[in-house]
């Protein structure tokens, strides 16, 4: 009876074996399109990266295009034209003119024998946070391995309104850290780590509703200022070494206000990467008309806090 059971297992196991074919799936080639990415701010000029689409199978690195007719309109009349800037996979394209707040911009790249590729976007009405204040009682040392320590610093970043309609909002933190050296007794500050980034950390549902993104950036899902909630709750963490002397001195808090193309579109990308390994992935956002990729603009402000090291 043993080995009658055994014989029915090791038949299962085969037939298995036999079901599990190699399925091969022809993806339908489509035609080459002009793919741009902007993202634009006040008082900065239009810089936009263009490439060219590929094959699915084409694991290289796109090479920027040469000849290639970039324009930009304001409100639908005439603007700029672009110009390129750096060489090879470094190249974009640069206007002269500079981006102004609530005015609608269009995009237009052209290169012969390929779709015009057209888009258009705004810089939204910038909503800021309230001044922060740091105490230096609500600051902590915490030690680290390596000889490394760091400030846990507590930041309430509250909107300074909540206007009805969705809400599209991302930060960043930076921080000067000082590095003190003697030279003849005297000593020199030298700023060599400014714009180091911090780290940060927050609750579980915050945490949960925030994207690292390919901008220097941390995308807050819309989702979260549900409920009238206005203020986000994190806990900057400063690294230095005060065996090598290092003070941190300021924490630059950048917080940008978005348009709806600019989230949708790096919502999208960063959750290519958050799939389980058997569902579909999200669809890239694509606001490119007769190509792909993203045309979008931000406003921004920076807020600066003193640190009180000890």
């Amino acid at each position: 009876m043993r080995f009658f059971f055994s014989s029915i297992l090791v038949m299962i196991g085969l037939l298995c074996v036999q079901c599990a074919r190699e399925v091969i799936i022809d993806l339908p080639e489509e035609e080459t399109k002009i793919v741009a990415i902007c993202h634009f701010t006040p008082g900065q000029p239009f810089r936009i990266k263009i490439n060219l689409s590929q094959s699915v199978n084409d694991g290289s690195d796109p090479f920027p295009p040469s000849a290639v007719d970039v324009s930009v309109s304001k409100e639908g009349f005439f603007l700029d034209k672009l110009f390129q800037k750096g060489t090879g996979r470094n190249a974009y394209w640069e206007s002269r003119d500079t981006v102004e707040a609530g005015v609608r911009y269009s995009m237009a790249a052209r290169i012969a024998g390929m779709p015009l590729a057209e888009a258009s976007s705004f810089v939204p009405q910038h909503i800021p946070i309230q001044p922060i204040s740091v105490l230096p009682e609500e600051v902590t040392v915490v030690d680290l391995d390596e000889g490394y320590k760091a400030l846990r610093i507590p930041l309430s970043m509250e909107l300074s309104s909540l206007p009805p309609g969705a809400h599209y909002f991302a930060f960043n933190l930076t921080t000067d850290i000082d590095v003190l050296e003697f030279i003849d007794s005297i000593p020199v500050v030298d700023f060599t780590y400014e714009n180091e980034q911090a780290g940060y950390s927050a609750d579980g549902r915050t945490l949960a509703l925030l994207h690292t993104i390919a901008e220097p950036v941390v995308l807050i899902n819309e989702k979260y200022w549900g409920d009238g909630v206005k203020t986000l709750n994190v806990n900057a963490l400063v690294f230095y070494r005060p065996a090598q002397n290092e003070r941190p001195r300021r924490l630059y808090i950048e917080w940008r206000t978005l348009s709806e193309e600019f989230y949708r579109y790096h919502l999208s990308v960063a959750r290519q990467g958050n799939n389980l390994p058997l569902s579909d992935p999200d669809a890239v956002f694509n606001n490119i008309s007769g190509g792909y990729g993203n045309f979008s603009g931000y406003s921004v402000s920076t807020d600066t806090i003193e640190l009180p090291f000890r």
